[in-house]
């Protein structure tokens, strides 16, 4: 199972939301926010299941806003979601002890 956070501020197409279980939903009062960003935020912590992650990530990243991210985490992988692509980071350390990564373009 994965588990994420996102605001929901930072998403276009909220939909998305419908593809993944929401589990706890916070607002925060944000008092160092940009001037383009709102000063309140909508924290959704959500999960998933393990092979839909990478579905998931393309979903998210086509539902994301411009100058905004989210993450989640698998098992085996974390996943940083931008608007039109995702980055699936692999938790095993390679040979060299770096973390290896992939950008995917939905």
């Amino acid at each position: 199972m994965f588990t994420g956070l996102l605001l929901k501020e930072s998403l276009e197409d909220e939909s998305v939301l419908d593809a993944v279980r929401v589990t706890k939903t916070e607002v925060w009062d944000v008092e160092n926010a940009v001037d383009w960003q709102p000063k309140r935020w909508t924290a959704i912590t959500f999960e998933g299941d393990d092979e839909e992650a990478d579905a998931i990530a393309g979903q998210l990243s086509r539902a994301m806003k411009p100058a905004w991210y989210a993450n989640f985490s698998t098992q085996t992988h974390a996943y940083v979601v931008f608007a039109g692509r995702f980055l699936s980071i692999s938790r095993a350390m390679g040979r060299r002890g770096r973390m290896h990564s992939s950008t995917r373009f939905p």
